[in-house]
Parts: C-alpha cells; sequence; structure tokens
C-alpha cells in the first residue's frame, strides 16, 4: 500500500472537494487540511457547505480544534438550518496566495452553487476539483448516476472537476471486496472521462483492506458519527 502524499497538490493552490451527500467529502477535506499541517504546509480549510442534510465541517469543528487548522465558515446560527451564508473574510481569505485553500462545497447543484460566485478567483491550473464518490450511496451507484451527478455539480459550481477520489464503504461493515467494486465503477468513468482517480480513502484503522488496491492511499481519521445521538 502506499500513501497518498498531500504534497502531491501543491502546484494547485485550491484543494475543492465535491460530491453527493454521504460521499465523505467533509471527512476528506478535513485530513488533508491535518496531514498538511503535520507537515507544517500553512493551509486553511473552507466550510462552503449551505446543505444541511447530514454534517458539515461547522457543526465538528470541536472534535478538530487540536489540529490547530485555520477554518472558515459561516456563523453558528446557521449550524441548524439551510442558509446561503458565508463569512464576510472569505473573499481575503481565498485570496491568501501564501496559503493552501482546502475548500468543501455542497453536495448537491443548490450547494455546489454557493461557489460559483467566486469562480474568477480560480483560474485554469490554479485549482483541484474532486468529486468524492461512495458508490455504496445513492445516486451515485453506477457510472451513469455517477456522471449525471458530475454533471449537474459542474454545471452549478461553474468549475470543471478535474480528478476523481474513491472513497466507497459501509463504514464498519466495509470489506475489500466492497472497496473493489467501487473501484472497478469508478474506474469506467475515469476511463470515460478521461479524469484520472487521484486516491483512495479507508478508516485508518483498517487500512489491510486496501492492499491489494493500485492507487495511493490516504487513511481517514474519521470525525462525523453516522449514527444520530440516542433521543436526537
Amino acid at each position: 500500500m502506499t500513501e497518498f502524499n498531500v504534497k502531491s497538490l501543491l502546484d494547485e493552490e485550491f484543494q475543492i472537494f465535491g460530491g453527493r451527500i454521504g460521499s465523505g467529502k467533509t471527512e476528506i477535506a478535513i485530513n488533508i487540511a491535518i496531514a498538511m499541517t503535520k507537515l507544517s504546509i500553512p493551509n486553511v480549510l473552507f466550510d462552503m457547505d449551505i446543505v444541511k442534510p447530514y454534517i458539515r465541517i461547522r457543526d465538528i469543528k470541536d472534535k478538530i480544534a487540536k489540529y490547530g487548522i485555520e477554518i472558515i465558515a459561516p456563523p453558528d446560527v446557521t449550524r441548524r438550518v439551510d442558509l446561503p451564508i458565508l463569512p464576510s473574510n472569505i473573499i481575503g481569505k481565498l485570496m491568501d496566495r501564501g496559503k493552501q485553500k482546502i475548500i468543501d462545497i455542497g453536495g448537491d447543484p443548490y450547494g455546489a452553487g454557493a461557489i460559483a460566485q467566486f469562480k474568477n478567483l480560480f483560474h485554469n491550473g490554479s485549482y483541484n476539483f474532486f468529486f468524492v464518490v461512495n458508490t455504496r450511496r445513492p445516486e451515485t451507484s453506477n457510472k451513469e448516476e455517477i456522471l449525471n451527478e458530475m454533471n449537474y455539480v459542474q454545471s452549478a459550481a461553474r468549475l470543471k472537476i478535474t480528478g476523481l477520489v474513491l472513497n466507497t464503504h459501509l463504514r464498519w461493515e466495509t470489506t475489500e471486496e466492497t472497496v473493489m467494486e467501487g473501484y472497478r465503477i469508478l474506474k469506467e468513468v475515469s476511463e470515460e472521462t478521461k479524469l484520472p482517480i487521484y486516491f483512495a480513502c479507508v478508516d485508518k484503522r483498517h487500512k489491510d483492506i486496501v492492499k491489494n488496491l493500485d492507487l495511493p492511499i490516504l487513511p481517514l481519521e474519521l470525525f462525523v458519527n453516522p449514527l444520530p445521538p440516542l433521543g436526537g
């Protein structure tokens, strides 16, 4: 198994993560920021997900505070509602040329559209736009569904997707076959779109299940609880 090296991203100053709801894009964005911080690579983590069907960075920022990551997120009042509100200092932070900008955008066309207003900041060659796929989630279970979702998100964001990320899993029920099946599907998407699969992800506690996968691996520290609290 070869671990994914975040230094390979440094030719582009913006790292944008999109994908369907529940794809794991938020976990991945957080882990990329943590990996860069551990390597002393200056970075800022942006929560630009204005849709709340699941968990956003602002909802779990207390869990990741120990890493000292700079987080730009909407005000706390938006934690329990869907409001298209972004922090007032966001443009200045996006224009900070001295830091990597890691951006988590919404998981549907409405949510992805939040980044479109900043399109002029993202010049060709200045960003990676990763589409994260979990083939065990609704609406991304096969090639046709994934291609449709990619088109919706690209249109809303007004930015071209530049690469794919494999994050097929069933949490604690994930097996090697689960991942390999997801890889076969995403490889079909890659072949049709000519977009590379940059890396695959796995819970860092279960790295053995991807030992035969021919992709760099980003082991994830998981912060999002997939189950609601009792009584919640």
